[in-house]
């Protein structure tokens, strides 16, 4: 079944426990720890490849393996503009093996690098590819640069939070914010404006006006949030005036950020407005809830699985914008083999290519990452029917990558999730939740910050 296959009958909200949540979850990124031990010594020659089972018309070329973590209609689209690269010429064949979102993927390769096996290409998420940067497993790329593949191809703004000391390891391709999606259809219901609330405060009171009507046999809610969404509470840090860490000085028990966790837990066990969900797109599109955030990479999945017209916005803001980007790009292997990681990044160049970027751009709803995309004919199209796909791309100007403690801090993401478990579920107190996460993250920052200092600050 589809990710956003629509549910037969109405369903009520799922409340997840905590300790329910983080089963399920497994408290993913355990596997990066072992990264301190995995850098390039030994050479690439004890480096082996994954399997590759390269259709019969594709045998007796040089392979490459990419690691995607995509599922569902974007692992249709991805796969198929690899195939693209296939047919395009006839001496490398790519691959695409899947796995369980970015998580999967950091951990598989982790543990890859730990068995000396790596893939060629990895598709490594906003806050996982600057780890491997740090232990020295990813390749330089700007040696593959050149008059048609390199830095002017892409969006600056996404191209360079990849590059680290004037060398790029990172390329955008998947790249996201988070848009804040409503269903149209109940906002007219209750007599609110068709748009995004401008502040929190506004969609607070909205959601208090729309809370516990009756929408297709569902009593309604404001908001499903899900509780791994670290992402989406470093943009709420922001918008209240608070972060996560001012380069490596942990921030996250300011004032500003206790206001905006206690904002939270508020609407969700004071108003009631909100509540914990299995799976927000589908309680969304089964029309249990009236609004979600999530990423732009989820916009055309939205539009797809839904019966009525789904609206979008900018970020709600409270004394700012607090916009985080997101999602995927790509990296070579440095302990690839030399051959093969010439074949990579011929699948870089082409992924990038326009057609490529444009078909991925249109079929998924991430932003178009490179200028070529962006300038299409078949991307301009999409946004002019649909100015959905517009808003993500207008945005991107108020956006910006989330803090370094995020990205360079492997326990950051993990400590982020417990908070956010304990506010959502066990309505513990903000500033209480959010001082004891500062204290352990102070400590695990001074494990990393020799390192980055002499690597990246």
């Amino acid at each position: 079944m589809s990710l956003f296959a629509r549910s037969g009958s109405a369903q009520k909200p799922v409340n997840i426990s905590r300790r329910s949540f983080l089963t399920a979850a497994g408290m993913t990124a355990i596997a990066l720890p072992v990264l301190a031990a995995c850098g390039s010594a030994g050479g690439t020659a004890s480096f082996s490849a994954p399997d590759v089972k390269a259709p019969s018309e594709f045998a007796g070329r040089t392979n490459v393996v990419i690691w995607s973590p995509w599922s569902g209609n974007n692992h249709e689209v991805f796969t198929g503009v690899v195939d693209g690269f296939n047919r395009s010429q006839s001496d490398i064949y790519a691959e695409v093996q899947q796995f369980n979102g970015y998580d999967g993927v950091t951990e598989k390769i982790a543990a890859g690098l730990q068995a000396r096996q790596i893939p060629d290409i990895g598709v490594f998420s906003d806050v996982s590819w600057n780890k491997f940067f740090l232990n020295d497993t990813l390749e330089p790329l700007g040696g593959y640069f050149d008059n048609n593949f390199g830095p002017s191809t892409f969006n600056e703004r996404l191209f360079t939070e990849g590059v680290v000391r004037g060398e790029s390891y990172w390329i955008p391709f998947g790249r996201s914010t988070p848009l804040f999606y409503y269903n149209k259809e109940i906002f007219s219901s209750v007599g609110l404006p068709d748009r995004a609330p401008a502040t929190w405060d506004e969609f607070r009171s909205w959601g208090k006006q729309i809370t516990g009507q009756n929408y297709n046999g569902n009593s309604l809610k404001m908001r499903a949030y899900t509780g791994a969404d670290d992402w989406y509470m470093q943009g709420l840090l922001w918008n209240f005036g608070g972060s996560i860490s001012d380069g490596l000085d942990v921030t996250v028990d300011s004032a500003a950020a206790i206001a905006a966790a206690e904002f939270d837990r508020a609407v969700i066990n004071d108003d009631k407005i909100a509540y914990l969900a299995q799976e927000i797109n589908n309680d969304f599109i089964n029309g249990q809830v009236a609004t979600i955030t999530n990423s732009t990479g989820s916009l055309t999945g939205l539009i797809k699985g839904a019966q009525f017209e789904v609206g979008a916005g900018f970020l709600p803001q409270q004394t700012t914008h607090g916009v985080p980007t997101g999602g995927a790009g790509l990296g070579i292997m440095k302990n690839a083999s030399p051959e093969r990681k010439e074949a990579a990044a011929q699948v870089l160049a082409y992924l990038s290519g326009e057609e490529a970027s444009s078909t991925w751009t249109v079929g998924t709803g991430y932003l178009p990452s490179t200028i070529s995309a962006a300038n299409s004919t078949k991307v301009r199209q999409v946004m002019s029917d649909n100015p959905n796909y517009k808003l993500a791309v207008d945005q991107l100007e108020l956006a910006r990558q989330p803090d370094a403690v995020r990205r360079y801090v492997q326990s950051t993401i993990t400590e982020m999730r417990t908070a956010i478990q304990k506010l959502y579920t066990e309505n513990a107190d903000a500033g209480a939740t959010l001082k004891a996460t500062a204290t352990k993250l102070r400590a695990d920052t001074e494990s990393v910050r020799k390192l980055y200092e002499s690597k990246v600050a």
